[in-house]
């Protein structure tokens, strides 16, 4: 059966009833005297009608139905070019339990129009009372956390994966955040390019130590890959137009102030504890999504640890396609460097922006330096 459970953030603090009797409770029943009265109907119904209820899909769904009973939902993903109109749901019910989808008796094979409101009540000749779940039926965009309708979008993802994981098992696991963006960038930008992070931090900081934003600019020259920087702004804009123009962008900013998304399957804001002043981190930048209610930063954040996500993507480790809000991003890199790296492709020229390149005297203007773990 697959029951994914899922609480709202405000609920987690509350117990959730369980599809199956733990072993606990088994052993407290047997404690039981055998003597005892069974409890009153009205106090079973509900953990009755919820092991009734066996199964819940729709046909094409992309992930297995969440099933939560504190919020009592029921949450399916479909692809995003599913007719939601038309959708074919089957329930399934265990012997004795009758189940409608609205008012119609529900089976198998009945198609609903979900983008309707539909209530799957599940009801016993002797429960006093029945027991409703409502049905979320979300595409695969709002599933991973970016609900909204999409205005426009560009990814500059490759043939090939270029991510990389910080934690590789070598010393400085836990702060190479820039060496392992730095890597990533250059992979992207060559797809010939095979050194690692271990490389970059062999040959910059050796010994250990946060690297500056020029160290990941230095190794981006080493490697023939042409690189400027340019100040933080209009972040939307930014990214938009250098990601439309295929040229990366690398943000150096304190994670703290990035809000922390602990629903294990959606792609959207940190997934991982960053929870004091001053957590520098660097981030790739490789696309965008724009909504109506909202703008996304397209990411790949390298301190994923092994984790991997929950949903129908439960393959895929979270720091790939993560999806981080604007508004979060230019409070965090203009607290720590209110400035962005621009990456060109191997081959083509990039130039510092222009209220960068000369100063009334006719010198470079000098960005000051970040680091990031």
């Amino acid at each position: 059966m697959k029951h994914h459970f899922q609480l709202p953030l405000h609920n987690r603090a509350k117990a959730v009833k369980s599809k199956l009797v733990s072993p606990l409770l088994l052993f407290s029943m047997a404690l039981l005297p055998a003597c005892k009265k069974d409890p009153p109907a009205q106090q079973q119904q509900g953990y009755d009608l919820e092991k009734g209820l066996v199964d819940f899909s729709i046909n094409g769904e992309i992930a297995g139905a969440m099933i939560d009973t504190v919020a009592n939902t029921i949450t399916v993903a479909v692809p995003n070019s599913m007719n939601q109109h038309s959708l074919t749901a089957t329930v399934s019910v265990a012997s004795g339990v009758s189940a409608k989808l609205n008012s119609t008796a529900a089976g198998a094979g009945i198609s609903y129009d979900f983008t309707q409101p539909v209530v799957l009540t599940l009801s016993t000749p002797t429960s006093q009372k029945p027991l409703s779940f409502k049905i979320i039926v979300e595409n695969a965009t709002s599933y991973i956390g970016l609900d909204g309708t999409i205005r426009s979008q560009k990814s500059l993802n490759k043939s090939y994966n270029f991510y990389i994981d910080q934690f590789d098992g070598s010393a400085y696991q836990s702060i190479n955040c820039g060496p392992t963006v730095t890597t990533m960038a250059i992979k992207w930008a060559d797809s010939t390019f095979t050194k690692t992070p271990v490389d970059a931090r062999s040959l910059i900081r050796p010994l250990g130590g946060w690297w500056f934003t020029g160290d990941v600019q230095n190794y981006l020259s080493q490697n023939g890959i042409s690189n400027a920087v340019d100040t933080l702004k209009n972040i939307d804009s930014l990214v938009k137009t250098n990601i439309d123009n295929n040229n990366l962008v690398i943000l150096c900013l304190d994670m703290y102030y990035v809000p922390e998304n602990e629903i294990e399957y959606q792609h959207t804001q940190k997934f991982y504890d960053a929870n004091t002043v001053g957590w520098g981190h660097f981030l790739l930048v490789k696309g965008y999504v724009q909504l109506n209610n909202g703008f996304y930063l397209e990411i790949h954040d390298p301190y994923s640890d092994g984790q991997l996500y929950a949903g129908f993507d439960s393959t895929q480790i979270k720091g790939q396609d993560r999806y981080y809000l604007d508004d979060n991003i230019k409070l965090s890199a203009g607290i720590w460097w209110p400035y962005v790296i621009r990456v060109a492709p191997k081959g083509k020229n990039i130039t510092n922006a222009a209220n960068l390149q000369l100063n009334s005297i006719g010198r470079q203007k000098q960005v000051p330096q970040a680091s990031g773990r």
